[in-house]
């Protein structure tokens, strides 16, 4: 209907999931078709009934024909009691904390250059992170975004952050010789808990880097469908080593797992007693723990290694395309908790998206890659 009203009469009425109407008159400054686009989401059982009217109050759903438009903010659907309080979090943080003696600085490349072959896929980078900081890591397909996500967690993990120059010792991603190598420059990056010896003790005190990715959700998928829930979460994954792909990172805290799982909603608060870190929490009493990765759906499979990353408490979360194959009420979850987390702790963050929509509060600075090269390093213009 074309009355001024975006195609819906300012009484008009359209049906739900659950066959509830809902009134446009009640579209609170929206537009029809930003209305539309909201009742989509509905329809296709991303949300229910409370949670579209606490977007649609929120103003949450802003979209376009194309989808939801820069200006949305999905982590506005999710409200304070979906997630854990500052002091929730700041205990789940410090709990049995050890600090690195390190200084600040938890990434520090120097014309960093990697190769494949005769590609060059990342030249001459020289890029700072400092703890505290959040990044946007923003370029197109192929530039080089998922490549340095990939290099920085296995240069923690398998390198213990020493700082290597890597013009006189290469290191291979995947022990194939025709995979990435780093051929050019220098770089640090803060080692993991996961990382040399007495890593198992260490990685209960927290820090290093987390990651979560398309790829290592593949890879867990591919080696670890077997293991069970819980063994994903308290053993933690990390990117699989040269000698051995099926085998886990050690020493995740199983309080702090159950803890991370139950904020991102895999357990209901109910069963888990309490968010508290210093409770013993008994794993019979959650059926969800003992389900295999195989048999969660994709949802549950990427809310599973958030819980995990998350729960090794890093100095440095880096996250590439997290959200991918995750609702928008779960997309909004996992933005929200992880807003809070870097609101409340000095956890730094490297974000990898091509959707703006996803850069929580957070994030004010952007690392842009074109053809493996920076073309912008430093504060997000407003």
């Amino acid at each position: 209907k074309r009355d001024g009203t975006g195609g819906m009469g300012t009484h008009g009425n359209a049906c739900g999931s659950n066959g509830v109407r809902v009134k446009t008159v009640d579209r609170r400054g929206r537009s029809g078709h930003e209305l539309v686009h909201a009742l989509k989401y509905w329809q296709d059982g991303d949300l229910n009934d409370e949670q579209l009217e606490r977007a649609m109050a929120g103003g949450a759903l802003v979209g376009t024909r194309d989808g939801p438009s820069a200006e949305s903010r999905p982590w506005e659907i999710i409200s304070d009691d979906d997630l854990p309080g500052d002091a929730d979090i700041r205990d789940f943080w410090n709990h049995d904390r050890h600090r690195s003696s390190r200084d600040d600085v938890l990434v520090r490349a120097d014309h960093l250059q990697v190769a494949r072959e005769d590609a060059v896929l990342l030249s001459d980078l020289t890029w700072t992170v400092h703890r505290g900081e959040r990044w946007h890591l923003a370029g197109t397909n192929g530039t080089g975004k998922s490549t340095l996500s990939r290099l920085l967690v296995r240069w923690s993990v398998f390198d213990a952050g020493a700082d290597r120059d890597s013009l006189t010792e290469g290191i291979t991603f995947n022990g194939n010789e025709q995979d990435s190598v780093v051929s050019g420059g220098s770089l640090f990056v803060t080692p993991s808990a996961a990382a040399g010896k007495g890593a198992s003790k260490r990685g209960r005190g927290g820090g290093g880097v987390g990651w979560v990715s398309t790829e290592l959700h593949l890879h867990a998928a591919h080696n670890w469908g077997k293991r069970t829930a819980l063994d994903i979460l308290t053993v933690g994954i990390v990117p699989h080593n040269n000698d051995d792909t099926n085998k886990p990172a050690e020493g995740v805290d199983m309080d702090l797992a159950i803890t991370a799982a139950t904020w991102l909603g895999l357990l209901d608060q109910s069963t888990s007693a309490s968010t508290s870190t210093s409770t013993n929490i008994d794993p019979n009493k959650h059926p969800f723990l003992k389900r295999t990765f195989d048999t969660l759906s994709q949802g549950q499979q990427k809310l599973l290694l958030i819980a995990s990353a998350i729960a090794r408490r890093p100095s440095l979360l880096v996250l590439d395309e997290p959200c991918q194959g995750l609702d928008l009420w779960n997309r909004g979850h996992v933005l929200g908790l992880v807003e809070r987390i870097c609101r409340v702790t000095d956890m730094s963050l490297v974000y990898v998206t091509h959707h703006n929509e996803e850069l929580i509060p957070a994030i004010t600075k952007r690392l842009s890659l074109e053809d493996g090269r920076s073309v912008h390093c430093g504060p997000i213009a407003v």
